[in-house]
C-alpha cells in the first residue's frame, strides 16, 4: 500500500464565530495551548507521514504566506489562493495544481485531533472508492432526557448518541476531478451524491472541531493533557 504523502488545509473561511478574534488574524492562525491551529495540524499531518501540505485560503492570505514563509515547519507547505469565495469543491478543484499524488487528504483547517491518518489511508485503499470519509460518533451538546407519564426515567449529561458525524477529514482520490464544482460544496455537491460510491472510516479518537470561543478553551485543556 502507497502511504498517503500529501493533504490539503482547507482555510478559506471567515470564522465569523469567531469574531474578534479573527478580525484581523485568519482561523488557521489563532493560537490555541501555545500554537497556531494550523502548527497542531501540521505536527499531526508529519506524525502520520506527510510530507507536504497545501494550504487553500482566500480571506487574510497574506497572512497565512508571511506566517509560513518565515517558519520552518518541517514540510513542504504551499498556498492555493482563491482570487473569491470557491466553497469547499471549487478551492479543492483549484488546489488539485498543487497536488500531484493519486490520494492525498483533505482536512478542515479548524481540528484539533489525533485520528489515525494511516488507518484512514488503509481502509481509503482497501476500499479503492474516490473518497473516503472520516466519520466520529456524535456527542449531544445537551443533556438527554427520557420521562414517562410526567416522571423522568432517565438523564444522560452530553450523551454519545447512536449516530456517526462527518468529521471534515478526507482521504481522496484524483478520480473524483470529474465531479467537482468550480464553485461550491465538497460536502453537498459532491459527497452527498456519493452514497454506495464512497467509503467510510470510522474513528473514536479525540477530535475537536474549532468553531467558538468555548471550542478554543476545550481544545485547550485537551492539547494541556496530551
Amino acid at each position: 500500500m502507497a502511504e498517503i504523502v500529501e493533504a490539503l488545509v482547507l482555510a478559506g473561511g471567515l470564522g465569523e464565530r469567531l469574531r474578534p478574534l479573527t478580525l484581523d488574524t485568519p482561523k488557521i492562525l489563532i493560537s490555541v495551548g501555545g500554537a497556531p491551529i494550523l502548527v497542531h495540524q501540521i505536527i499531526w499531518l508529519r506524525k502520520h507521514g506527510v510530507e507536504k501540505v497545501v494550504i487553500s485560503c482566500g480571506h487574510l492570505s497574506s497572512k497565512i504566506e508571511e506566517y509560513v514563509r518565515s517558519r520552518n515547519l518541517g514540510v513542504d507547505v504551499q498556498l492555493s489562493v482563491e482570487s473569491k469565495k470557491l466553497g469547499t469543491g471549487g478551492a479543492l478543484n483549484l488546489a488539485l495544481k498543487k497536488l500531484h499524488d493519486d490520494a492525498f487528504y483533505v482536512l478542515n483547517g479548524d481540528i484539533i485531533t489525533d485520528i489515525d491518518l494511516k488507518g484512514l489511508a488503509r481502509q481509503h485503499h482497501k476500499m479503492g472508492k474516490e473518497a473516503t470519509i472520516t466519520v466520529v460518533p456524535f456527542t449531544s451538546p445537551y443533556g438527554v432526557v427520557n420521562a414517562t407519564n410526567g416522571l423522568l426515567e432517565e438523564f444522560r449529561e452530553k450523551p454519545k448518541l447512536p449516530y456517526w458525524i462527518n468529521a471534515g477529514i478526507y482521504a481522496i482520490d484524483r478520480r473524483i476531478q470529474a465531479r467537482l464544482p468550480e464553485q461550491g460544496s465538497l460536502e453537498v455537491d459532491v459527497l452527498s451524491g456519493m452514497t454506495n460510491e464512497a467509503a467510510v472510516y470510522e474513528s473514536e479518537e479525540p477530535w475537536i472541531p474549532i468553531d467558538t470561543i468555548k471550542d478554543l478553551r476545550e481544545a485547550e485543556v485537551y492539547l494541556s493533557k496530551r
